[in-house]
């Protein structure tokens, strides 16, 4: 645990530097989901977020808004559902922006108000399939931006390393993805209410529950008792959204350690 906390320390430390100077940051992978990710929709246009882990250990950490594109034929799907019930399925890329939502463990998915009324839509959720990986935006004055061998690289060999840690089942994997589950299910901001354990009762959450590994699924009701205790007892976090964000991404830290060091990393 010292280890994963001063390799965090560290990593913000080279974030924070090598962001001032405008290069470019850590190409990602997104965990591939078990069923369709529902996204939550008002006159904001709709959004979701997505666990997403780093394929570059010596690029720098995405600073927050690093504005990500998919990969050409990344698997990534726009379901939606119309006004007439009936439903259709999208290639995500071309309506969806993909942007940084906590450094490299969390991307935010969305779609702006014009392009959801454009398609018609009532409802809308997210589907990621295997190995996909996304590309940090070129900016014009990078001093570093990647090279087509970099690229080759994370999102190839790499990202197939990744594939047993993050797309796979597995304990970690799949309180990953239920613990983002539960973070897109509970509201923004100060809710001490949410502590009670109504957010199991979510129909997203309820449905993935019966999908992951017995062990993702402990993990995870650890994670929330572990964060019940901090909202409503020692009140070390106001909001169950943020301390289970917080407790989703040090799993996917520990989680990218492990892949860093199975690549051949430190």
């Amino acid at each position: 645990m010292n280890r994963i906390i001063a390799l965090a320390g560290a990593m913000l430390i080279t974030g924070l530097a090598a962001g001032s100077a405008h290069a470019n940051p850590q190409v990602l992978g997104i965990v591939a989901s078990l069923e369709p990710q529902p996204m939550t929709c008002d006159a904001g246009g709709c959004r979701v977020e997505l666990t997403s882990f780093c394929l570059e250990q010596e690029r720098h950490n995405p600073l927050p808004g690093q504005v990500y594109l998919p990969m050409q034929n990344a698997d990534i799907r726009l379901v939606g559902t119309r006004a007439d019930g009936s439903s259709v399925t999208l290639p995500a890329a071309p309506y969806l922006n993909f942007t940084t939502a906590r450094g490299f463990t969390a991307l935010q998915a969305s779609i702006d108000p014009a392009t959801f009324e454009k398609l018609g839509l009532t409802s809308a959720a997210i589907v990621v399939g295997q190995r996909v990986s996304l590309i940090p935006q070129d900016e014009a004055a990078d001093p570093q931006p990647h090279v087509a061998e970099e690229i080759a690289l994370a999102t190839g060999p790499n990202r197939l390393t990744a594939e047993q840690f993050y797309d796979d089942h597995s304990a970690n994997s799949d309180a990953l993805r239920l613990s983002n589950a539960m973070i897109n299910a509970l509201p923004q901001g100060y809710h001490r209410e949410d502590s009670d354990g109504r957010i199991w009762n979510a129909p997203q959450v309820v449905s993935l529950s019966t999908k992951v590994d017995p062990a993702g699924l402990a993990e995870t009701a650890k994670m929330h008792a572990d964060c019940q205790m901090k909202v409503d007892v020692t009140h070390h976090v106001d909001s169950m959204r943020a301390c289970m964000q917080e407790s989703h991404d040090l799993l996917s830290l520990r989680q990218n350690i492990d892949l860093w060091e199975a690549i051949g990393g430190s």
